[in-house]
């Protein structure tokens, strides 16, 4: 499953984003401008996404990992990324995280008369 199709298409992880941090999107093979923010961050260019907290000074929060392209994965992040900087986590995202489950999703049927 894409990124975008996975994490990004949670609408409770949306609303996080764009409303508790300042998303940022840096594409990794063009040059110019984004060439010289993935120098910065020693990024590799035709890299898969990487999605990175910093502070306002540009300093990570919390440690940089790629390979984390899960609902739990990056909801985690998010809220390491809020401790981080001394914020409060919202009960709203809270709860949609847990109600997420933050990974897979066990399925059961059930039969009745």
């Amino acid at each position: 499953m894409a990124f975008g199709e996975g994490p990004l298409s949670f609408p409770p992880l949306v609303e996080a984003a764009e409303t508790l941090f300042v998303p940022v999107a840096i594409r990794n093979n063009v040059e110019g401008y984004e060439q010289q923010v993935l120098e910065r961050y020693d990024e590799p260019a035709w890299n898969n996404p990487v999605v990175r907290f910093l502070d306002a000074r540009g300093a990570d929060l919390i440690a940089r990992r790629d390979g984390v392209y899960d609902l739990g994965g990056v909801a985690g992040r998010m809220v390491a990324a809020l401790d981080a900087a001394g914020r409060p986590v919202p009960g709203w995202f809270a709860a949609a995280v847990a109600d997420a489950g933050g990974g897979e999703v066990a399925v059961a049927d059930f039969a009745m008369f």
